[in-house]
């Protein structure tokens, strides 16, 4: 699978003790990463991550980023700037394949840590980055001002209007 923003870490350089890393895509990268998640331009993506061996196979990775992109209102289709900032664990575990054999699996519904797969010993921490940035981009912007309103009524309906317009009034007035 081919990822928008790549940052390959080959876990066999992790060793007992936590590594640092930055994290910053090129301008290609955020380009691509707008297009993706439908932004008018992502100005910044920038942060670090830490890396920590927590057994043989496993390795933690807390992430602190920090985003800047610009929308565009669902109503206003006015520009709107966003800063996020994201901190979020990820586990990586090299005992677990990423393929796509069907197989019967036993899920233990106590655990409550998510493992992700370490492929060919590799953790692509760009895709993690990019993961995350789009589970927390509103997809359905709104500039200041522009708050939702009781179903049916906007600036410019008033109760009565809905109320004279709704189809039951209507077919309550012909059965009169």
């Amino acid at each position: 699978m081919e990822h928008d923003f790549s940052m390959p870490f080959q876990v066999d350089k992790l060793g007992p003790n936590p590594k640092k890393l930055h994290i910053t895509p090129s301008d290609e990268d955020l380009k691509a990463l707008a297009m993706r998640f439908e932004l008018q331009s992502l100005d910044e993506l920038s942060g670090q991550v830490m890396l920590q061996r927590l057994s043989g196979k496993r390795i933690e990775c807390k992430f602190e980023v920090k985003a800047t992109f610009t929308q565009q209102c669902v109503v206003t289709f006015k520009p709107i700037s966003t800063t996020l900032e994201l901190g979020f664990t990820r586990l990586y575990d090299e005992s677990l394949k990423a393929d796509h054999i069907e197989k019967e699996v036993e899920i233990d519904m106590e655990a409550t840590e998510e493992l992700d797969p370490i492929i060919e010993g590799v953790i692509d921490l760009g895709a993690a980055v990019s993961e995350e940035l789009g589970l927390e981009i509103d997809p359905f912007p709104r500039a200041e001002g522009t708050d939702y309103t009781e179903i049916g009524i906007g600036p410019d309906i008033t109760e009565e209007e809905v109320q004279e317009n709704n189809p039951f009034s209507v077919l309550a007035k012909l059965k009169k």
